[in-house]
């Protein structure tokens, strides 16, 4: 570590020096050494590349120092770091939707409403009762804020590439086509979960005012089956520094 220390002191020395040597020698030489307007513009110029030169030699080295240590740490418990690198990603797969999730939360479901006597098909009436994405999506949206980790509607895992879009008599999740009633299982903080269940100016109570069926029942285990096939990026590269 003193030696890597010594290093980039020897480092950061050559550039200041670099720098020094570069600014003088944009100083005019003669018998009137005062600055013009064009050697100062020049001097701020050389200065203003100097300063991101360091901060850029400084991030390397932060880099270097992070990549150093993290080696050293596979050269001293290997098994133990393996063992790490299963658990997150595992733990990725379990919130990407590609591996089972089990925990307590609440399960949902959810109904069209009866048509009402005298009900004209494609009225304001028709339109309330019958639950649509935009319902779901804002329903989603508040579960998510009051503690929802993982959540699957009829067995299809909703996660942050899942879109949601009616389909005629249906929803569109995943790419699959499911009909309503809507089974929703969410897994999260059951205490926040279970609150906003009986809260009122919530979606929930914007669906029941509008006829739309809605049963809330508290479940203290449950499991989400995976049902995401795991990711493989085609054209999104990593950050390469």
């Amino acid at each position: 570590m003193k030696r890597f220390s010594q290093g980039m002191m020897f480092l950061a020395a050559l550039v200041v020096g670099l720098g020094i040597s570069l600014t003088m020698s944009q100083i005019p030489r003669g018998k009137n050494t005062e600055p013009t307007d064009q050697s100062y513009a020049v001097l701020l110029e050389n200065r203003n590349t100097l300063r991101k030169d360091i901060y850029q030699l400084t991030h390397e080295i932060d880099y270097l120092t992070e990549k150093k240590e993290a080696y050293e740490l596979v050269m001293e418990d290997e098994d133990g770091l393996y063992e790490k690198m299963y658990k997150e990603l595992l733990r990725n797969g379990r919130f990407l939707g590609y591996e089972e999730v089990r925990g307590p939360g609440l399960q949902l479901k959810l109904q069209d409403g009866p048509a009402k006597e005298g009900e004209v098909p494609g009225s304001m009436d028709s339109w309330l009762r019958i639950i649509h994405n935009e319902d779901m999506l804002k329903l989603l949206n508040e579960l998510r804020i009051h503690g929802a980790e993982a959540i699957e509607i009829n067995g299809q895992r909703v996660t942050e590439t899942s879109e949601i879009f009616c389909s005629w008599a249906f929803i569109s999740i995943n790419g699959e086509k499911l009909p309503a009633p809507f089974t929703i299982k969410v897994v999260g903080d059951l205490s926040r979960l279970s609150a906003y269940g009986v809260a009122d100016f919530t979606q929930i109570k914007n669906l029941l005012s509008r006829g739309i069926l809605v049963e809330v029942e508290k479940r203290p285990i449950m499991t989400l089956e995976a049902s995401i096939a795991p990711l493989t990026p085609l054209f999104a590269e990593e950050n390469q520094r």
